[in-house]
This record gives C-alpha cells, structure tokens and sequence, in this order.
C-alpha cells in the first residue's frame, strides 16, 4: 500500500506531472515512514499506471454519467476517486478488512461510497454490487499477488456475473515473479512480497480470451508515455526482450450477452 503511495506522492510534485495527486503527497508527508529507506528512490511506474487507469475511468464516467459504476478492487491507499472526480455514489472499494480500515482512516472519503470489507476473489462482493450498467473495474497491483489459476477463475466470475463490464490491471513478467518468490530485497529495509503471477506481455490477450474477455489494448508500462521510460520503451520494440522483461497494462471488455448486448452496442 505504501510503496505506490510514495511513487505518486513524489510524481505530484513534478514540473512534468502525469497525475495530479495532492493526497499522496500530503499523506507521505504527514506519516512518520522512511520511504525512501525502505522503497528507494521514486520511479514512474507506479504514477504511469495510474494516469493510464483515469484516463480509462474518465473516458468511462463521462459516456454513461449517472449509470456508471466503478468498482475498485485492492484499492489500498489510491486516491483515484478524488483524482478523477467521479462521485462517491458511484464508486465501490472492495479490499481486506484490515487494509479498509487504514484506508478509512488515513483518506478522505465521499459518505456515500460503498466500502466491501473483502477479498477480491470472494463471491460477496459480486452478490452485493448493484448497479445499472455495465460497471468499470480496476485491479491496479493486485493480480500478481493471486495464482494464475484464481485470476482467470476471477475473470469468469466477473464475466459471467457483469456481461458488458470493462477491467484494467497490469501484470509482471514471470522473471520478476520468480525473484520475489526468492525473496526478492528491493532495499536493506525492505522485501517485496510474494507474487506468484507473472506473464509475458504478449501472452496477456490469449489469457483473457480464454477467460470470456475480449481485449481492448494491452502496453508495456513504457509506451503510454514513452518519453518517461525511453530506454524501456526502446527495449520492448524488440520481441523476445518484451515478452520476457516487460510488464503489461491490460484494457478488457468482458462479451455482453443478450439485454447486456443490445446495451453496449448501443452506447
């Protein structure tokens, strides 16, 4: 939850900002945490990440206004809701119960937003969700913390619970899988955790066919804004480097099916 917290933070405060991120930076500041010690200095992975998903998430609130629905799964310390302005009517965070409860102590919270105190791969959160169409989800450094297995099992629940929904996550490479399963020291102060899932890039599109979604773009972290990782921009024009180094942002629509068909094809 902190480690991307301090890579918005320090992005807010840059000239060339790709996020307007005034709440990351206070909370940074106001807590007593050496981040730097235990995350390193700032990159731009985690800011690049973020301003790919508002960018979707606005596009999305502006074309169905009152009808859309944002559902953020493992939402953490993200203030993408005040990033992006969509109301806290129709924003609902699904995550730990442990990691709600810092979240509703630590961020300004709209009184209307809907808080599912669970995991992203329990049923619940799909029983409980009401909304009137199609609805938004993001999962933004979260299914590499799950197997390959529970995240394609997830997809089809989703799918077959939400035909028409949208998602957006990203992935890691199998090779970053492996060193974190090793126990992988970003710093002396700090071990990443597990992450059992990493997949090539270019296998991300064929893995959400399989699991009832149709792609809509699928990046490297590099090519939305190549200017900010040039060298890893350069680096994933070259096959083999990408489909082994490279971590991926994934845009998908899940197929609609009957009533929910005529719907998006009418929007």
């Amino acid at each position: 939850m902190l480690w991307p917290l301090w890579n918005r933070a320090h992005e807010n405060g840059l000239p060339n900002a790709l996020i307007e991120d005034p709440w990351s930076e206070e909370l940074v500041a106001a807590l007593d945490y050496d981040f730097e010690a235990h995350f390193g200095k700032p990159s731009v992975f985690h800011a690049i990440r973020a301003r790919a998903a508002d960018d979707l998430l606005r596009a999305y609130h502006a074309r169905l206004r009152d009808d859309a629905t944002v559902v953020a799964l493992g939402e953490g310390l993200d203030s993408q809701r005040l990033r992006t302005g969509i109301p806290g009517s129709q924003w609902v965070s699904v995550d730990l119960p442990e990691a709600m409860e810092t979240r509703r102590s630590l961020l300004p919270r709209a009184q209307e937003e809907r808080m599912i105190p669970c995991s992203a791969l329990d049923p619940q959160w799909l029983d409980a969700l009401e909304c009137k169409r199609p609805p938004f989800i993001t999962a933004l450094g979260l299914f590499m913390y799950f197997e390959e297995a529970q995240v394609k099992d997830l997809l089809r629940r989703i799918a077959t619970a939400l035909p028409g929904a949208e998602i957006f996550f990203d992935t890691i490479p199998p090779f970053f899988s492996k060193k974190t399963l090793s126990g992988f020291k970003v710093t002396d102060a700090y071990t990443a955790p597990r992450m059992p899932w990493g997949v090539p890039v270019t296998r991300i599109a064929s893995f959400l066919e399989d699991a009832g979604w149709d792609p809509v773009r699928v990046q490297t972290y590099a090519e939305p804004f190549p200017d900010r990782l040039r060298f890893y921009w350069l680096l994933g024009k070259i096959r083999p480097i990408r489909a082994a180094l490279a971590g991926g942002l994934a845009h998908a629509r899940c197929r609609p099916t009957g009533d929910a068909a005529s719907e998006t094809a009418a929007t």
